[in-house]
C-alpha cells in the first residue's frame, strides 16, 4: 500500500515537473553563450535583470512556446528616459549580449534584448514594437545590433516613428537600405580586425549614413568579440571568415559598452538636479524657480550663478547617479533651505 502510494505521488510529480509548470524559453542558437554571459542575467544593486514572458508578438497570434520571452535590463539607481534596444547576430543566443545590455543599463539606460525567430533578425525586427509598446512611458527609443542585427536595426528604424538612434555594431548598411536621407542619429562601432564587417567597407559605404554619424574603429577588435559568443564548433577562437582579435573580449566589450552609452547620452531629457531632487511635482520647485527669475536673475552675480548652474546641471546629477548617499543629503540641504528662498521673496 505504501509503494502503491509512494508511485502515486512520484507519478504526479512527474507529471507536473514536465507539465504543470510553462517555463518561458527562447530557440536555442547554433552560436552558443560564454559562461560570463550568464552570469550577466542575475540582478545586482545597479541593474534589475528579467526575463520577460509574451503572450503574443503581433497582438494577433500566440507567440512559439519556444520563442515567448526578452531579456530586460533596468537600472536601479535612476529613472531612466531612454529605452535601447538590441538585435542579437545571426545564429547567436540572446544572451550572449548580456553583459553589455547589463552594463548600459547601469548607466542609466533601460535596456532590452529580443530573441530572433530562428535566431536571425531580418524577419524578426519588428518585435521591437512589442518592447515600446509594453514600455510607453519611456520617452526616447533607440535600436541596435550585432552583425546582420545592426542592418535590421537600420531596417526597422528606417521604417518606424519610433526610435531617434540606431546602433550599428560590425555591420554597415548599403545604397538599398540608406540612412542619409533620414534625421536618424546614428553610431557605426567596428573593429579594425573584423573579417566579415572589415573596415574597408564600412568606409566604403559611410556614404549611406547620415553626415553627422559618430564612427568608432576598436583598435584590435574582431567581429566575434561584439558578443560573448562561444566559437569552439569552428577550429579557431573566432567565427568563421573572422580575424584574431589582438586584445581581450573584455576590452573590447569596454569599448562597445562606452561608445554605445555615450551616443545615447543625447536621447536623455535634460532634467535640472533641482527637479531631479524633488520631482517636478513638487512645490518647492516653484519657490527655486521664483527665487532664481525674482532674485538671482536681477543682478550679474545671480546671473552668473545661474549660467554656472545650468552649465554643470548634467554633471551634478551624475554624481547624485553614482552616489546616493550625496543625492540623499543633496535633497536633504535642497529641503532646508527653500523656506529660506521663499522668505526672500
Amino acid at each position: 500500500m505504501k509503494i502503491k502510494k509512494f508511485v502515486i505521488i512520484a507519478s504526479a510529480f512527474v507529471f507536473m515537473a514536465f507539465f504543470g509548470a510553462h517555463p518561458v524559453s527562447a530557440i536555442e542558437c547554433l552560436r552558443a553563450p560564454l559562461p560570463p554571459a550568464l552570469d550577466a542575467l542575475a540582478s545586482d544593486r545597479a541593474v534589475d535583470v528579467s526575463t520577460v514572458e509574451v503572450d503574443s508578438w503581433d497582438g494577433a497570434t500566440p507567440a512559439p512556446a519556444d520563442d515567448n520571452i526578452y531579456y530586460a535590463f533596468m537600472p536601479q539607481k535612476t529613472v531612466p528616459t531612454v529605452g535601447f534596444i538590441i538585435l542579437p547576430g545571426g545564429n547567436c543566443d540572446p544572451r550572449s549580449y548580456a553583459p553589455a545590455a547589463r552594463d548600459i543599463a547601469a548607466q542609466g539606460f533601460l535596456t532590452f534584448i529580443i530573441p530572433m525567430p530562428n535566431c536571425v533578425a531580418i524577419p524578426g525586427y519588428v518585435r521591437a514594437d512589442k518592447i515600446i509598446s509594453d514600455y510607453g512611458e519611456t520617452k526616447k527609443w533607440a535600436i541596435g545590433g550585432h552583425s546582420v542585427g545592426g542592418v535590421a536595426a537600420a531596417m526597422y528604424a528606417k521604417a518606424s516613428t519610433a526610435v531617434s538612434g540606431v546602433v550599428i555594431w560590425a555591420a554597415f548598411v548599403n545604397v538599398e537600405l540608406r540612412l542619409d536621407d533620414t534625421a536618424l542619429k546614428v553610431l557605426s562601432v567596428t573593429g579594425a580586425l573584423d573579417g566579415r564587417a572589415t573596415p574597408e567597407a564600412v568606409r566604403a559605404n559611410a556614404d549611406y549614413l547620415p553626415a553627422d554619424t559618430v564612427f568608432v574603429e576598436i583598435a584590435g577588435g574582431n567581429h566575434t568579440q561584439f558578443g560573448w559568443i562561444d566559437p569552439s564548433p569552428y577550429p579557431y577562437p573566432y567565427l568563421e571568415q573572422d580575424n584574431p582579435a589582438t586584445i581581450t573580449i573584455e576590452e573590447q566589450q569596454r569599448q562597445i559598452v562606452q561608445a554605445t552609452a555615450d551616443f545615447l547620452k543625447q536621447f536623455k531629457e535634460s532634467i535640472c538636479p533641482v527637479v531631479y531632487l524633488l520631482g517636478k511635482e513638487d512645490p518647492r520647485v516653484n519657490i527655486v524657480r521664483k527665487f532664481r527669475d525674482e532674485l538671482l536673475a536681477k543682478s550679474s552675480a545671480g546671473q552668473d550663478i545661474i549660467n554656472l548652474y545650468k552649465k554643470y546641471g548634467a554633471a551634478l546629477i551624475a554624481i547624485f547617479e553614482k552616489s546616493p548617499v550625496i543625492k540623499d543629503a543633496a535633497r536633504k540641504l535642497l529641503g532646508a533651505i527653500t523656506p529660506v528662498m521663499e522668505f526672500l521673496f
